[in-house]
C-alpha cells in the first residue's frame, strides 16, 4: 500500500510514514558514537592469531554487513593504545571515506574483544530509548538516507570526504514501535540469510569450475568405456607445452579458427550518420566483460552506413577483448559488428568444438594479460593471439570438457539469478517496512517480550 494520498499516513522529511509514528532524529536512538585511534599495523595474510590485536580497516563495513576478517595486526609497541573494542549489536560507521562510501554501515551481531575502531570509524552507543539496533542499520542503508549523508558530507578533495557527528545524529529516524522494529528486522535479516547462502554457494560453484578448468586443459577428461562413462588419462607425452595426455596435439588458433579483429574506421568515432536509426549491434569491451557465455546484448548500435566501416561477425563467433580488460571472452548469438578493441575468433576445424574452445580462451587470461604492452592503456594484438599454442583433445573429449563445464556455469546463472532476485525483494521490502507503507503485525505475546527486551 502506498501512504500517498492514504487516510492514516503522514508526509514527512523522508516520506509518507504512519501518522503514529513520530519523526525524530538518528540521536534519539543513539546516545553516542565512540571512535577509535590511529595505531600502526600490518597486513597479514592470516589476520589476528591468538593473543594478537587487530584494528578495523574503513572495509570492514558496507552495505549494512560487517565483515570481521577485514582487519589489520597492531604491531606490539602499539597495542597499549587502542581504543574501543567492537561490541555486539552495535552499528559501526565509516565517518570517513571516499565520496561514494562515506557514511557507509555494518551491523555487528557478535562482540569481538580483540578488534578495536580505527580514527575513521565511529561506533554506535544506544541510546535509552527502546529500540532495535539491527533495525537502525536497516534504516541506515534506505537509499533517502544514504542519499541525505552523502549531501552532508564536507571535505575539499575528490578523494575523500567526512562526515561530523551531528550530520550523522540529526539524520531524520521514525520512532516505530519497538515490537515493529524487531519484526521488520527479522524479516529483513532472514531475507539477507538467503543472500549471504547463495553468496557462499556461487563461490564455493566459482571454484569448483576454476579448480576443473585447471585440470581439463592439462590431464583432460580422459576416455570413454563402452558404456559411456569416463576414465582418466594414465599415458601422457612431453611437447613444447609440458606433459598433455597422448592422443592430444599441440597446434596453434591460427590453425583451428579463423581470428580477425573488429574495426571501425570512421573518423570521428561518434559520427552520427554511422549510428541514427542503427538496429545492428554494435558491441564494445564492456558488454563482453559484463556478459556471461553467451552475449546477445550490445550497448551501441549502428546503421547500414555504419557496417561499411565496421565487420560483422556470424553467430558462434568468440569475442576476446584485447584492450584495458585483456582476455575477457563471450560467444555470439546473434550476428554482431565490433570496433578494433574486440577480436572475433570462429573455429574454421571440424576438429575444434567451439565451445570447448571458448572455455580455453576463459582459461587462458591471465597469460592474455601476461602478454600485453606496459603503454597507458594496455593492449594485446594478433600477433599474440594467432600463434597461441594449446594441446588440442580429441573432438569428444572436447565436447565432454565443454559440457562439464556448462554444467557448472548453468548452474552459476542459476544461482545468479536467485541473488537478483532477493536482492530486488530485499530493496522493495526496505522500502516498504521500514517507512511503514507495509505495516507488520505483532501479537500480544512479541509485544510482551519486546517490553522486556526493551534496553532500561
Amino acid at each position: 500500500m502506498s501512504g500517498v494520498g492514504k487516510p492514516g499516513y503522514k508526509e514527512t522529511a523522508v516520506g509518507w510514514i504512519p501518522v503514529e509514528w513520530t519523526l525524530g532524529k538518528l540521536g534519539d536512538f543513539v546516545a553516542a558514537l565512540q571512535a577509535g585511534v590511529s595505531v600502526n599495523a600490518n597486513e597479514t595474510e592470516t589476520g589476528c592469531l591468538d593473543g594478537q590485536v587487530g584494528v578495523l580497516k574503513t572495509s570492514a563495513v558496507l552495505g549494512g554487513k560487517f565483515f570481521a576478517h577485514q582487519h589489520k595486526v597492531v604491531v606490539p609497541e602499539d597495542v597499549d593504545r587502542v581504543a574501543s573494542p567492537i561490541l555486539a549489536d552495535r552499528v559501526v560507521i565509516s565517518r570517513m571515506n571516499t565520496p561514494a562510501l562515506v557514511g557507509e554501515s555494518g551491523y555487528v551481531p557478535t562482540a569481538q574483544p580483540h578488534l578495536f575502531l580505527p580514527d575513521r570509524l565511529w561506533q554506535t552507543v544506544p541510546s535509552d530509548c527502546p529500540h532495535s539496533q539491527r533495525w537502525l542499520s536497516y534504516w541506515l542503508q534506505l537509499p533517502a538516507i544514504k542519499s541525505l549523508i552523502a549531501a552532508g558530507a564536507t571535505g575539499t578533495s575528490n578523494s575523500m570526504k567526512n562526515i561530523s557527528k551531528d550530520v550523522l545524529l540529526t539524520l531524520p529516524t521514525p520512532h516505530t514501535p519497538f515490537p515493529e522494529q524487531q519484526k521488520i528486522a527479522a524479516i529483513l535479516t532472514a531475507v539477507d540469510d538467503k543472500l549471504d547462502l547463495i553468496a557462499r554457494q556461487i563461490s564455493a560453484t566459482q571454484a569448483l569450475k576454476q579448480g576443473l578448468m585447471q585440470t581439463l586443459f592439462t590431464r583432460g577428461a580422459g576416455t570413454p568405456d563402452a558404456q559411456g562413462r569416463w576414465h582418466p588419462h594414465t599415458e601422457f607425452q612431453d611437447t613444447e607445452l609440458g606433459r598433455i595426455p597422448v592422443g592430444w596435439r599441440v597446434t596453434t588458433l591460427e590453425q583451428v579458427a579463423n581470428v580477425e579483429r573488429g574495426k571501425f574506421s570512421a573518423r570521428p568515432r561518434n559520427d552520427p550518420q554511422y549510428f541514427e536509426a542503427g538496429d545492428i549491434p554494435f558491441i564494445q569491451t564492456g558488454d563482453i566483460a559484463g556478459a556471461t557465455r553467451y552475449v546477445s546484448q550490445s550497448s551501441q548500435f549502428i546503421n547500414e552506413a555504419g557496417l561499411t566501416v565496421s565487420r560483422l561477425f556470424p553467430v558462434g563467433t568468440i569475442f576476446i577483448t584485447i584492450a584495458a580488460n585483456i582476455g575477457d571472452v563471450a560467444m555470439a548469438k546473434i550476428p554482431m559488428a565490433c570496433p578494433d578493441s574486440l577480436v572475433g575468433i570462429l573455429p574454421s576445424s571440424a576438429e575444434c568444438d567451439g565451445m570447448w574452445l571458448y572455455y580455453l580462451l576463459k582459461n587462458s587470461k591471465e597469460y592474455f594479460d601476461s602478454q600485453s604492452t606496459q603503454n597507458a592503456q594496455k593492449n594485446i594484438n594478433l600477433q599474440v593471439l594467432r600463434p597461441f599454442a594449446f594441446g588440442l583433445p580429441p573432438l569428444a573429449e572436447q565436447a565432454h570438457i565443454a559440457g562439464s563445464l556448462g554444467s557448472i556455469d548453468d548452474k552459476l546463472e542459476v544461482l545468479t539469478t536467485q541473488q537478483a532476485h532477493y536482492q530486488s525483494l530485499k530493496r522493495g521490502l526496505m522500502q516498504k517496512l521500514l517507512t511503514g507503507q507495509w505495516r507488520v503485525q505483532v501479537d500480544a505475546a512479541a509485544q510482551a517480550t519486546a517490553h522486556e527486551e526493551a534496553p532500561a
